[in-house]
């Protein structure tokens, strides 16, 4: 029983710091802070962790190429918060691809892993891949790929019994929204 408690307190430990982590890179990105990037490497760095005890395969690749892209978004700092707008057209490459790869992703998982919901696991990993490219390179349309991403998230933590990274997503969503439409909630 001391047994189950030590590792169910692990497991809250590290989803806390990664849920705090990750809601402050968010706040920080919105308003335009470098800073961002610090906690868009803590954050995913608590997450791979969880994740991998939580056998969510495919997230923890995720999470890793998060702290990449975080690297890669620091380094990409101009100075002055700039913003690019893709038509439907230059985001369809984008859209196949993930589509393309999420089966590919989700097959492979099923047939050499022990993962679970592999099929949602693969959409998150591959089109948050493509969201957070997006995202360090100031492609506003992110927040699109970003709606969609969290409200699967939201269940998929769920599922998974990680109800503070489900609530978390859930915040995602809404700063997703607020980051798309403009409407100025999460960021001055």
């Amino acid at each position: 029983m001391k047994k189950i408690q030590k590792k169910i307190s692990a497991e809250l430990v590290l989803e806390i710091f990664a849920v705090i982590f990750n809601l402050l890179f968010t706040i920080l990105y919105l308003n335009s802070s470098q800073w961002c990037y610090l906690f868009g490497i803590l954050g995913p760095a608590f997450f791979v962790i969880l994740c991998y005890r939580k056998a969510l395969f495919a997230e923890v690749l995720l999470q890793g190429f998060y702290i990449l892209l975080a690297i890669y978004g620091f380094l990409n700092w101009g100075g002055e918060w700039r913003k690019l707008h893709w038509t439907f057209s230059q985001n369809l490459p984008y859209i196949i691809a993930g589509v393309v790869l999420v089966f590919s992703g989700g097959f492979f998982l099923s047939r050499y892993t022990k993962a679970k919901l592999v099929y949602i696991d693969s959409f998150t990993t591959v089109y948050g891949i493509i969201g957070t490219w997006l995202m360090v390179n100031y492609v506003h349309e992110n927040w699109l790929y970003f709606i969609a991403i969290n409200l699967v998230s939201i269940y998929m933590y769920a599922a998974r019994s990680m109800w503070l990274a489900s609530v978390m997503y859930l915040f995602y969503l809404l700063m997703a929204i607020d980051g798309f439409f403009e409407l100025g909630i999460f960021y001055s």
